[in-house]
């Protein structure tokens, strides 16, 4: 059995690519692993043709396609993305602390993508911002938004970054860092994000899931043994790619510190530095489920185990 596959580059989807992971009991099950950016995956995953087999695919967006029971795909609890926001966060004149974003203009790409419903529970639970309270401007629509709260149009990401510059907005969220940062005419809202969302993962023990799997139903229908398939295939890649950047005989990424940096995360988290599967995961995803609905993204709480197989 040939599967495509389609996730981004990463180091713990890599091993995908190749014939070492092949278990013995399912050595028939062959991966066409095909990398590209995650968006794009998104969106063509989604689309008409659906030319994926298995895809990486927005939290959210699983979240969603259960709510409006939508049973195209069934979301597996392997996370390929996983990461704090405070980097997001990008302000003009005006606005020093979190707490002058009260009431204020906020911009992102799409009111309900995984990193702004992360990053809107963060305003809500550390400073008491409620982003309803919050005029919004977007790029991109979605077939899940928030009923009764208007959201503005804004055209394009270069639009958003010129209403920051204006002062018609206080703040852009945005994953990709603005050109007008780069240029040094923004600040980011969090200067010392780093050491604070290391704060964070210390407190937590855990780091905000913002990309799940998805795969066609039709293909578990007929074939029940691939989702406990699937899970041991990513499970292996993801240690290939553990033990890859642990080996301390050199260093395997060209940044300084790597092999420190890996010794405070395993200090913080235990030895599962990225854990798989819905019981290691269970808080956060009660948590995103929370989120999702007092957002108004979801009709209802859906819960994790109505998201996820359990593989």
């Amino acid at each position: 059995m040939k599967l495509t596959v389609a996730t981004g580059d990463y180091a713990h989807t890599r091993p995908l690519a190749g014939k070492a992971l092949a278990d013995e009991a399912r050595r028939d099950l062959e991966l066409v692993w095909l990398p590209g950016r995650p968006g794009a995956i998104f969106r063509d995953a989604l689309g008409k043709d659906a030319p994926f087999d298995v895809a990486e695919m927005s939290l959210a967006t699983a979240w969603a396609l259960v709510d409006r029971r939508d049973r195209r795909f069934v979301a597996l609890p392997a996370f390929p993305s996983r990461m704090y926001r405070l980097s997001a966060f990008y302000v003009g004149d005006g606005v020093d602390a979190p707490e002058d974003l009260a009431g204020g203009r906020m911009g992102v790409v799409r009111y309900g993508q995984t990193a702004a419903v992360w990053a809107r529970a963060l305003l809500e639970e550390r400073f008491g911002l409620s982003a309803a309270d919050m005029q919004w401007w977007v790029t991109e629509r979605q077939d899940f938004e928030p009923p009764g709260l208007t959201l503005h149009d804004a055209g394009s990401m270069e639009k958003l970054e010129a209403m920051l510059l204006q002062g018609r907005l206080h703040c852009l969220l945005a994953t990709s860092v603005p050109k007008a940062y780069l240029e040094g005419r923004v600040r980011r809202l969090f200067p010392d994000w780093a050491a604070d969302e290391l704060s964070l993962y210390r407190e937590s023990g855990c780091l905000p899931i913002m990309h799940t799997i998805i795969v066609k139903t039709a293909l578990i229908e007929t074939n029940p043994w691939l989702p406990s398939a699937l899970m041991s295939r990513f499970e292996a890649a993801k240690r290939v790619a553990l033990d890859w950047l642990a080996d301390t005989d050199a260093t395997s990424l060209p940044v300084p510190l790597q092999h420190a940096w890996i010794d405070t995360a395993a200090g913080s988290r235990g030895e599962d530095l990225w854990p798989y599967g819905i019981a290691p995961n269970q808080d956060i995803l009660d948590k995103f489920a929370d989120h999702m609905h007092a957002q108004g993204l979801t009709s209802r709480r859906v819960s994790p185990d109505e998201v996820f197989h359990p593989a």
